[in-house]
């Protein structure tokens, strides 16, 4: 009977000793300093626009910084609502981020009658990388070289002209239609599944303008021309070519912000860690000089200025979208 009790109690010690060493190899498992696996980084879009092509720049720098392979994932459709909402489900660790934009955050939350995500509840803002405006460009069979030109030809031949947008919602599309509003004019809309598409369709001649951020390299080739820059100031990479505002559309003004994004709930280890590897990216001059020649801004800021940020657009893009009738389902 003892030896029975003894061996019995022998097996309870052996069995919770087991139990500590797999809760010890489980701990330090946990304290793996993070991050301890490649990040995937969930870009909204189809490949070949301005942010596809910048998150990629963004996903090898950051990768290098935290030296973690980061990796490109295109989750295109929906007017970005397809990858923000994968974005919004994945599990908080780190491992999944969104690129965010003036869209994912600003204008889908603006315009859309349901929306499987809340922008504000459902993410942890990391930080803010990049500002930019769009440069309107026409085929070069289009007869107008300059905003009141494109205006005049616009009314006199009602129905004649298209504009290729990256699809309902998106930046392109509100800008354009926001162009239509204060010029009393309706160029007539073509959605794509991205800007790249869309830009390549204008190059091809099958619309007939675009607004887009990456254009410039088809108005140096001649392959397309700028008619105008969507911002209030000028573009400094094309310093000859006016914005809508001073070529006579007073108080047009369309920029656009580029950011991480987590699930909410990611820990604030992580979201710092991302945050300090982010800044000292905006921070490298190769990578600067790069986002230039795509188009972009280098304009870092910390996380309580992009969640401000977003709350304020989706009130301007309200009120844009109420003026233009721009309704998603």
């Amino acid at each position: 009977m003892k030896q029975g009790l003894v061996v019995s109690g022998r097996r309870r010690h052996l069995a919770a000793l087991f139990a500590a060493g797999l809760a010890l190899a489980a701990g330090r498992a946990d304290a793996q300093p993070y991050p301890a696996k490649p990040i995937k980084l969930i870009v909204p879009y189809a490949p070949g626009g301005v942010t596809d092509v910048s998150a990629r720049l963004v996903a090898q720098k950051l990768g290098e910084l935290l030296g973690q392979t980061v990796y490109v994932e295109n989750k295109g459709g929906g007017g970005t609502r397809i990858g923000a909402s994968e974005a919004a489900r994945a599990a908080p660790d780190g491992y999944t981020l969104l690129y965010a934009n003036s869209i994912t955050h600003g204008t889908l939350p603006a315009t859309a009658v349901s929306l499987p995500f809340d922008p504000v509840k459902d993410f942890t803002p990391i930080a803010k990388l990049f500002w930019y405006a769009s440069t309107i460009v026409c085929h070069p069979s289009v007869p107008a070289n300059t905003v009141a030109e494109l205006v005049a030809y616009a009314k006199g031949h009602p129905g004649k002209l298209s504009y290729a947008s990256a699809g309902p919602g998106t930046g392109n599309h509100f800008s354009s239609e926001l162009f239509n509003v204060m010029a009393g004019v309706k160029i007539v809309h073509v959605p794509y599944r991205g800007s790249g598409p869309a830009l390549q369709d204008v190059i091809a001649g099958q619309v007939s303008c675009t607004h887009d951020g990456a254009a410039k390299p088809y108005v140096d080739a001649g392959k397309v021309k700028a008619i105008a820059t969507t911002g209030i100031a000028r573009d400094p990479r094309l310093p000859g070519v006016p914005t809508v505002d001073e070529a006579g559309l007073k108080g047009y003004d369309m920029t656009w912000w580029q950011g991480l994004m987590a699930p909410a709930g990611t820990p604030s280890g992580v979201v710092e860690r991302l945050a300090r590897a982010t800044q000292a990216l905006a921070r490298d001059e190769a990578f600067r000089a790069k986002a230039y020649d795509i188009g972009l801004n280098v304009q870092y800021e910390p996380a309580d200025v992009l969640a401000r940020q977003v709350v304020q657009d989706i009130a301007k893009f309200r009120r844009i979208a109420a003026e233009a009738n721009i309704v998603l389902d």
